[in-house]
């Protein structure tokens, strides 16, 4: 799969930040989706050996509207960017783009255990991945980079808006009773309401939805094989 070289990665600190601010200008947060039923859809992920230096990366594609897995891809290769909070991207992109590179298939949206616009420069992975590809993206993160919110009723699809300074940049989501809420938010070319449309859509009794929870069960396999 084939992807827009937008800017160098081999980049400092001040470097990035600036490419964020001038790739969040490029975002677009209305839906080009349609016909849910029949997308494919790719969850992403990426894991760490800390004691080697090394990362992985997967690719897990699905069809939406039955969760049947098509297609997987996985990379391997060294940690290049050091872990700052909000430059993610620069740190997992690259690993993440050549296992996209090797899938065949061409998904129609991207899900990531990651930000979108929930982010202090609006540039989240989610957001990064889908400039890169020009492919509708989601966020759906485990934890909460930024933004406020209100407490969520504990039902299957009770969500809360999550906001910075009043601007609406995601959504916590309850995908499972008795469990913490996700942090969804979109990256590109999709709105917040598709988002947790396709993000409830992809559940199937798990907190996750079946794109991050398979990637990460296959990142995790293959660190664990090769390490």
């Amino acid at each position: 799969m084939k992807y827009l070289k937008l800017h160098s990665w081999n980049v400092n600190y001040k470097e990035a930040v600036e490419i964020q601010k001038k790739l969040r200008e490029k975002i677009i947060l209305k839906s080009t989706l349609h016909d849910h039923e029949n997308l494919l859809i790719a969850g992403a992920d990426v894991s760490y050996d800390k004691g080697s230096g090394r990362m992985f990366g997967c690719v897990v594609v699905f069809v939406l509207r039955t969760m049947e897995k098509i297609e997987e891809s996985t990379a391997s290769g060294r940690v290049d960017f050091p872990y700052i909070p909000g430059l993610l991207s620069f740190r997992e992109s690259p690993i993440l783009l050549r296992a996209f590179n090797k899938i065949k298939s061409a998904p129609d949206i991207f899900m990531l255990d990651a930000q979108g616009i929930a982010h202090p420069r609006g540039l989240g992975l989610a957001s990064h991945m889908g400039l890169l590809f020009d492919t509708p993206s989601i966020g759906c993160a485990k934890t909460r980079l930024i933004g406020e919110h209100d407490e969520v009723d504990n039902e299957v699809g009770a969500s809360s808006l999550l906001t910075i300074k009043e601007r609406q940049v995601g959504a916590v989501l309850r995908t499972k009773k008795n469990v913490k809420p996700l942090f969804v938010s979109p990256g590109h070319k999709i709105d917040l309401i598709t988002s947790v449309q396709v993000v409830l859509k992809s559940c199937r009794g798990y907190r996750l939805p079946e794109p991050t929870r398979q990637a990460h069960n296959l990142v995790s396999k293959i660190k664990k094989s090769c390490t």
